[in-house]
């Protein structure tokens, strides 16, 4: 996957005001996807990066009951936004059983989730002394584009 350079600078934007838990801010941000292009081009990168760490976190393919563990998690970490534990089990076991998130959300709460389950595993995940959720971000990003 080739990461479009504008649409990544606006993801990163909106994952910080996620990570930081401002919601003010973060809707804000949103409104920068305002065009289907940008919306989907986001999308596909918050789900490529979703998919990367909760692999990552997991030793692997996350398991049913790992999914579930990982929802839960996320959901009581993210009670700032609208994520319900069942929503973000749904959007995770949908983007690693690799299918398609439509019809499965609603368009307009998928992409709000789509950056509270990354900023969450994100920001979530063990990392080495001294490193940040961005630093372990653009590991993440190089380890997508070199699978393209």
């Amino acid at each position: 996957m080739k990461i479009d350079e504008r649409v990544e600078h606006l993801v990163r934007d909106t994952l910080h005001w996620a990570v930081k838990r401002q919601p003010v801010e973060f809707d804000e941000a949103l409104k920068a996807f305002s065009d289907i292009t940008t919306q989907r081009s986001a999308m596909e990168l918050l789900v490529a990066i979703s998919a990367f760490v909760a692999v990552d976190i997991c030793g692997g393919k996350p398991s049913p009951r790992q999914i579930q563990e990982l929802a839960t998690e996320v959901a009581e970490a993210e009670n700032w936004s609208s994520a319900t534990h069942q929503e973000v089990e749904a959007f995770l076991h949908t983007i690693l059983t690799g299918r398609s998130l439509s019809g499965v959300l609603p368009a307009g709460s998928a992409v709000i989730l789509a950056f509270v389950v990354a900023a969450s595993l994100l920001s979530s995940r063990p990392k080495s002394e001294g490193e940040w959720w961005f630093n372990y971000l653009d590991k993440v990003e190089a380890a997508i584009e070199a699978a393209a």
